[in-house]
Parts: structure tokens; C-alpha cells; sequence
């Protein structure tokens, strides 16, 4: 099975995050409400006796932070510079949060020796992507309407991640949750 940890967005932030970008944007692959989320570790590929120990990673992850508030506050796209391929929106609050959930959520993986993507956790939500066969015209198009967007913060409450199972399909990928886990670590007193 082919699994991913995220953390999933509440259906109106979902919806708000969705109509951001204009509808008539050419050579866009726009990722579905329901699919939006903000992914911690990609594990790509992996036997289905391991699915277990992906959950306990997740859960062991959940279980060291408190729940937390996250705004998106910013679009961009990846790359920075030249023909883009991802239009997505960043998080200003929240940030540090989410990077600690990452940290736990990764060493957890280690822990069980389960491979994932190791690269460096860079926290945003992709919105779209651009057509591979998308002109040149049509690239510029959209790069300049990332350029100018303006967007007023999105925010919500994270009080769960999730384990996601992701099945592709010539109709897009099909996200199945197999495992919802609560942020559960007790707030310091003051």
C-alpha cells in the first residue's frame, strides 16, 4: 500500500484553501477539496504487515504534542524561479508546531526502521499542480496569478494526524484514512 502522515484540513478551511486560486487558470491539475492536506512523512510503497508500525509512529508522534493553531497566510509555488510545477500556500502560525509533529512523526519512522522520504520537512499545502503539458504561455499564466495572489489567513485548529492510505487512479489519487491520531501530550502549567 502506498501510505503518507498528514495532517488533514477541516472542510471549510478546505474549501476556503480550494477558492483561492481563480478557476479559468490554464494548464492546472488542481488538487481536490477533500484531498487537501498538509503532509509530515511520505512513505510511499509499503508492505501491508508494516501498516502497523506506521500507526505506531504516528500515534507516538501525536502523543508528545498538544494541539495547535495553523494559519496559511501565503501562496507560492515550487520552483521559485522558472517553469513552475506546484502552486502552493504556506503556513505562518503554527509553523514551528507542525515542524515538531514532523521531527516526532520521522524519528518514529526510524524507530521502526520504515523508509520515507527523508528530505527535509518543508511544510505547505500544494493547491495544484501545472499539466506537464502545459504551454509555455500557459506556465507564465499561472506563475503571474501566483505572483499576485493575496490571501486573507486561513486558519484552524490541528487536533489529530492522520495515516493515510492512497490509492491512484486515472481520476486523480483516492486518500483512505487508516488511522486518525489525536494530539494527546498535556499543556505545561504556568
Amino acid at each position: 500500500m502506498r501510505l503518507f502522515i498528514a495532517i488533514p484540513l477541516p472542510e471549510d478551511a478546505a474549501a476556503r484553501a480550494f477558492a483561492i486560486l481563480p478557476d479559468v487558470l490554464p494548464g492546472l491539475r488542481r488538487v481536490r477539496p477533500e484531498n487537501l492536506h498538509l503532509t509530515l512523512a511520505f512513505l510511499g510503497w509499503t508492505p501491508d504487515e508494516r501498516l502497523p508500525d506506521a500507526e505506531a509512529a504516528a500515534k507516538g508522534a501525536a502523543a508528545e504534542v498538544t494541539p495547535f493553531r495553523i494559519a496559511l497566510d501565503r501562496a507560492g509555488r515550487f520552483p521559485e524561479r522558472g517553469r513552475p510545477r506546484v502552486v502552493w500556500l504556506g503556513i505562518g502560525q503554527g509553523v514551528e508546531d507542525v515542524g515538531r509533529v514532523g521531527a516526532g512523526v520521522a524519528a518514529g519512522l526510524r524507530a521502526r526502521s520504515l523508509r520515507f522520504d527523508e528530505r527535509p520537512l518543508s511544510p505547505h499545502l500544494t493547491l495544484a499542480r501545472v499539466r506537464e503539458d502545459a504551454s509555455l504561455p500557459e506556465a507564465r499564466t499561472v506563475a503571474a496569478a501566483v505572483e499576485g495572489l493575496h490571501i486573507a489567513p486561513i486558519a484552524f485548529d490541528v487536533g489529530a494526524i492522520t495515516l493515510f492510505e492512497s490509492v491512484l487512479s486515472p481520476k486523480g489519487p483516492r486518500y483512505t484514512a487508516r488511522a486518525t491520531c489525536p494530539l494527546t501530550a498535556a499543556r505545561e502549567r504556568q
